[in-house]
């Protein structure tokens, strides 16, 4: 197999470059393709083994994913990834040699040619470059892809790094561009409070996995799948500041035009466009006017993404649909 090698928290284009360069080479030597990557991020794991030696409270500054296991699966559907293998990161996957390294996935998935990106280090010490893979895959009669660094509008590196950053500060567009789609989260619908319910404007809470990086709070545009069918949302994720009982974050969503019992199915949100940050009203009174005119911003902007992203939104919902069927 020819493996596309990286951490891969999502696939943004820096990694689709990967993914592209490891099928063309594939292509050419009749062989398969695929990738290899980590079950769990090695920063993650880096920062657990470095909070075991230090005060926990003061100093765990905790990892966050940009998506959790199955939301990966459904980009390596959305992708046409046909081989997605995962080692389990550890003290032992951490301390291998670079030569090491290659031999093991050589024995565990069958790996016979690779492709990283032109800056990849790995093994212990970091000690494996491009120049060293260089001259040990022509050892081992492997290919070897190095890809240049796929960067920005500004000219920045695209990485997982700068996404979550854009992420933290509301900026879903950098965030689109950098990925080549919406950034988007996977959750069940559980019971809230239903508040919503009472000024008209009935919400789906949606229970998220934890370990993934925390959007600004505030006010979204958003798409919704939701059973099998697009819906327009406004999203809301936040503390609910007008109200003084929210003591955890919510994230919650108005499915616009909808009705129906959807409590524990699980629905895919996708944040087009951060509209206004949370805020404190006055008044319920003031709260349902600011949500009206929140909801009229929500449909435009989804009209024109379902106008402008139609061939995007078609091959995610065949994706969706597939993993659900």
């Amino acid at each position: 197999m020819i493996a596309a090698i990286g951490a891969f928290d999502g696939f943004h284009k820096g990694h689709q470059a990967l993914l592209e360069r490891a099928r063309t080479i594939a292509v050419g030597a009749r062989r398969d393709w695929g990738a290899v990557t980590f079950a769990q991020h090695p920063d993650k794991f880096l920062s657990l083994q470095k909070v075991k030696t230090q005060d926990a409270q003061k100093t765990q500054k905790k990892f966050k994913v940009l998506y959790a296991k199955k939301e990966r699966r459904i980009l390596e559907c959305f992708l046409a990834i046909p081989t997605v293998r995962e080692i389990e990161f550890s003290s032992r996957i951490a301390n291998m040699s670079p030569a090491e390294f290659l031999d093991f996935i050589s024995d565990e998935f069958g790996v016979s040619g690779i492709v990283v990106g032109e800056d990849f280090r790995f093994g212990k010490d970091r000690a494996g470059t491009t120049d060293w893979l260089s001259d040990e895959c022509r050892e081992r009669r492997w290919p070897l892809g190095a890809v240049p660094t796929v960067n920005d509008a500004f000219g920045e590196p695209v990485s997982s790094t700068s996404i979550r950053e854009a992420i933290s500060m509301g900026n879903m567009r950098y965030a689109r561009e950098s990925q080549g789609h919406p950034y988007f989260y996977v959750g069940r619908v559980v019971h809230g409070n239903e508040r919503g319910r009472t000024i008209g404007y009935p919400t789906a809470n949606l229970e998220i996995a934890s370990e993934k990086i925390g959007a600004r709070h505030g006010t979204y545009a958003a798409m919704a799948f939701v059973n099998g069918h697009w819906r327009a949302g406004a999203a809301n994720i936040g503390l609910n500041p007008t109200f003084d009982d929210v003591g955890e974050m919510r994230f919650e969503v108005f499915l616009l035009d909808f009705e129906g019992n959807i409590y524990g199915s699980e629905i895919t949100i996708f944040l087009l466009e951060h509209i206004r940050d949370e805020t404190r009203f006055a008044s319920v009174g003031e709260l349902k006017e600011r949500i009206s005119q929140n909801v009229a911003q929500v449909r435009k902007i989804v009209e024109r993404s379902l106008r402008d992203d139609r061939i995007l939104w078609e091959k995610f919902r065949e994706t969706l649909l597939g993993m659900i069927r």
